[in-house]
């Protein structure tokens, strides 16, 4: 339990300020998000003149804060998932279930890192129009986001493990 002890004191800090950051940048994208989408929308029905930049950057936006928001709700185990079994399985079932989760998961994380990283080396060259970013940017979202996962689950059996 020593060992449980300064794992969770070492890596309340380090979550605080990981997910702390996440949290921030996906509310500073929401704000951009609704703004551009805002100004979309007069440029389009009210100016007729809809700006070339609007929507590939709301793509982008959306994109990134889709996959930040999803590991802030990974963390704190907020997800969608089915629990209509849950009152028919005793705590060891529950268990081996969360545990699988848990492994999905991970292996769902890995797969992002993996894939997304070869993702954003096909995608470098190619840039998205009006904002002329490489889609690389885009796609550097799923690595990102499979780190946080992995971050997620840990925090999430930190505490599990110590009965939070």
């Amino acid at each position: 339990m020593d060992a449980l002890k300064t794992l969770k004191k070492i890596w309340e800090p380090v979550d605080r300020v990981v997910f702390g950051l996440v949290r921030i940048a996906c509310v500073l994208m929401l704000g951009i998000l609704v703004a551009v989408v805002f100004y979309i929308f007069l440029g389009r029905y009210v100016l007729h003149n809809s700006p070339v930049w609007g929507e590939p950057l709301s793509l982008f936006l959306l994109t990134w804060m889709s996959i930040l928001g999803s590991s802030l709700v990974l963390r704190t185990d907020e997800h969608l998932k089915v629990t209509m079994f849950d009152s028919r399985m005793s705590r060891g079932q529950i268990r081996a279930t969360n545990i699988l989760a848990t492994i999905c998961i991970f292996v769902f994380a890995i797969f992002m890192l993996v894939y997304g990283r070869q993702l954003m080396t096909q995608a470098r060259k190619n840039t998205m129009a009006g904002i002329n970013i490489p889609y690389a940017w885009m796609y550097l979202s799923l690595p990102v986001a499979g780190v946080l996962y992995i971050f997620a689950l840990i925090s999430q059996w930190t505490r599990r493990i110590s009965g939070e």
